[in-house]
């Protein structure tokens, strides 16, 4: 509570809170025809315009409130009720590392949780799917979750959300700085993808190239992949498959934040909606700062946890599993 307390200050300190200043110069820029060096497509953005036009303390307060905000509605969603449940993700390190640099990665876990409560819901579905890909394109797993268990036209209809997403943020800024995006992507995650938590930055740990570790990470994520289209046929295969979805969104993504596993809340949470030994495994976050600063044991401890959450959630039921949206 007391880090809690500390973190969600420092948050409010106009040095601190990182992604949350990029978004919202990105969002002055996009009202000034402009989107010179964001990373993200222009639509991940239009978000923080409103913040823009108030003071930074008030808009960063705003901001904070709304990420803590998101992790009970996400497991609400997920029908998770028990207060203890609550307490633990919110004090979890990855959702404190989302206040503290004031990412989209909590609203995100929240637009994954609706995606599977509306799965069934055509519409409602792709234009969740497509908006949360628009903003994290990592995300795009989540697309082929939906061709594995049967729902392809709302698959297509999501990538179709994406797409025009994109193309109408692009539009509305005049197309600028497009033709510079592709490079300006690939500069950031060449520069930064050895300190984060990625199988690439495991790969450059132990030595071996950049190159080598793309390479493997796309072939853990193809594996993850392929897993969980086979899993989707089988018992409890949807909520199954989305488990294995998650993990191939981490194998696929050149860098990985701290904040960016508060994904992990809803395979959890699917898992074990009540109080189960599977809460406490995040608790291991807290031994890792944001970033891995390219340390090996980090960088492990990280996979380590992950694979634990992934392989509880995916693993054949024992007991009939609550899967209903």
């Amino acid at each position: 509570m007391v880090m809690a307390t500390i973190v969600t200050y420092g948050a409010l300190h106009p040095r601190h809170m990182a992604d949350f200043h990029v978004m919202r110069d990105a969002a002055r820029e996009i009202l000034q025809g402009r989107s010179g060096g964001f990373v993200y497509p222009p639509p991940a953005a239009f978000l923080l315009i409103p913040f823009t036009l108030i003071p930074y303390t008030v808009a960063a307060a705003i901001w904070t409130v709304l990420i803590f905000a998101s992790v009970p509605l996400t497991l609400r969603v997920l029908g998770v009720r028990d207060w203890r449940c609550h307490v633990l993700t919110l004090l979890a390190a990855s959702t404190l590392a989302v206040v503290g640099s004031g990412s989209l990665s909590a609203f995100l876990a929240l637009g994954t949780a609706l995606l599977w409560r509306f799965r069934d819901r055509r519409i409602v579905a792709g234009l969740l799917v497509g908006a949360v890909v628009v903003a994290k394109i990592y995300l795009w797993p989540l697309l082929l979750w939906l061709v594995a268990i049967k729902r392809a036209r709302t698959a297509a209809f999501g990538f179709a959300t994406a797409a025009g997403l994109a193309f109408a943020g692009w539009a509305i800024t005049g197309f600028a700085g497009l033709t510079h995006y592709p490079h300006r992507v690939s500069s950031v995650a060449a520069l930064e993808q050895g300190q984060s938590y990625s199988p690439v930055a495991l790969a450059l740990s132990l030595g071996a190239s950049a190159r080598l570790g793309q390479l493997v990470a796309v072939s853990a994520g193809v594996v993850l992949l392929v897993a969980a289209f086979r899993v989707a046929r089988r018992a409890d295969g949807e909520r199954r498959s989305l488990a294995l979805a998650i993990a191939a969104t981490f194998a696929f993504s050149p860098i990985s934040w701290l904040h960016y596993f508060v994904l992990l809340a809803v395979p959890i949470a699917l898992t074990s909606p009540g109080p189960a030994l599977l809460w406490f495994v995040p608790v291991a976050f807290w031994a890792l700062p944001m970033k891995s600063g390219g340390e090996l044991w980090r960088i492990a401890l990280a996979g380590v946890i992950t694979a634990a959450i992934i392989a509880v959630a995916s693993k054949r039921p024992d007991r009939p599993t609550a899967t209903s949206g």
